[in-house]
């Protein structure tokens, strides 16, 4: 599906090279628009404020801003809102948005609750995802040792954890005059969904709301995400540091779960998986690679600066590990004993 407005926000402050290579990016792509902001609104017009509040001081670098601010009114007015949250080191299925609007369809836009203007509002998320690494994320096993295999695009894990909504592809769905407001939360972190929201059962009769969807049908990999210094919370990141790294990376620490390192050995049926649902090629993932891991110290040196700033992750754990990347003294490294679902 095609039907979809994309607004890219990126720092005002970039190089100007940079700028210019994203500009050309987006040229003949009518329906995304790339702004010069490090604001993140949410809500899209359902406070009813102003477009101009919505914008704020944002530079349009790229795109139809008017074909935003027609969108914006009409959200203001009342009609049905999908927003979707995606970060720019991850990506979502390529059925991704097409899936979400068959849902929204039948549940906030058919139906007779819907018909009869009540504030309808339905969540998504994604259920599992393909995680992209540099580095091995593969714990030592005599198997994995003697494979020794050396991938130059990078290794990746296929991962899921049931006890909370993934960042990627969150997407609130909001009915006829329906907002935030209709959840009747003041506020929700993406990690606390699970746990306040129902789940929805997705059966194919009946219309089911006020519930979070878990998309299991784009299952094994509803979003790609790039596990790597560019991470806000860098939770599955590796540092480098084997001994640092097999001791606080949840991968890292479980050598006898064979879903696990089943999949370092089938790294080539899961790289055809990527291309196929995500147009994402291993040729193409070698560059990226070597460019990230070149750059991973001054990588880690910026994403310190953004730590504990509005709208971002505040860990003692992600700073050490920032911290140790960037070569910069720190002793606090505390572990993260989540065990999570691997697949």
């Amino acid at each position: 599906s095609n039907n979809f407005i994309w607004i890219i926000r990126a720092d005002p402050n970039l190089h100007p090279a940079i700028i210019d290579t994203m500009v050309q990016s987006m040229e003949g792509k009518k329906n995304f628009v790339l702004l010069g902001s490090n604001s993140n609104p949410e809500g899209f017009g359902r406070t009813k404020s102003p477009f101009s509040d919505f914008m704020q001081d944002a530079l349009v670098w790229s795109g139809n801003i008017s074909l935003v601010e027609e969108a914006y009114e009409k959200s203001a007015a009342g009609a049905v809102l999908l927003e979707t949250r995606l970060d720019a080191d991850d990506g979502v299925n390529i059925n991704f948005i097409e899936t979400v609007q068959m849902e929204a369809s039948k549940n906030l836009v058919d139906s007779d609750n819907a018909k009869e203007s009540k504030q309808l509002w339905r969540l998504w998320c994604i259920h599992s995802t393909i995680e992209w690494h540099p580095l091995n994320p593969y714990p030592i096993t005599p198997e994995i040792t003697a494979a020794n295999q050396t991938m130059p695009e990078g290794y990746l894990v296929i991962f899921s954890d049931k006890h909370q909504c993934f960042t990627p592809g969150l997407t609130f769905g909001y009915g006829f005059g329906a907002s935030r407001a209709s959840l009747g939360l003041d506020h929700l972190r993406h990690d606390e969904i699970n746990k306040k929201i129902k789940h929805c059962k997705n059966t194919t009769d009946g219309i089911e709301v006020e519930c979070v969807s878990r998309l299991t049908e784009l299952a094994p990999g509803g979003a790609v995400r790039a596990r790597t210094t560019t991470s806000a919370g860098m939770k599955n990141v590796l540092t480098g540091d084997e001994t640092l790294d097999s001791r606080i990376n949840p991968f890292k620490r479980h050598p006898a779960n064979k879903k696990l390192t089943q999949q370092y050995f089938i790294q080539k049926s899961m790289w055809a998986l990527m291309a196929r649902d995500f147009a994402v090629y291993a040729p193409g993932a070698i560059s990226a690679r070597d460019t990230i891991v070149k750059r991973m110290q001054f990588i880690a040196e910026d994403n310190i600066k953004g730590q504990c700033t509005a709208g971002h992750s505040c860990k003692n754990s992600t700073k050490a590990m920032l911290m140790k990347i960037s070569e910069v003294e720190s002793g606090d490294d505390d572990d993260d004993d989540d065990d999570d679902e691997l697949f």
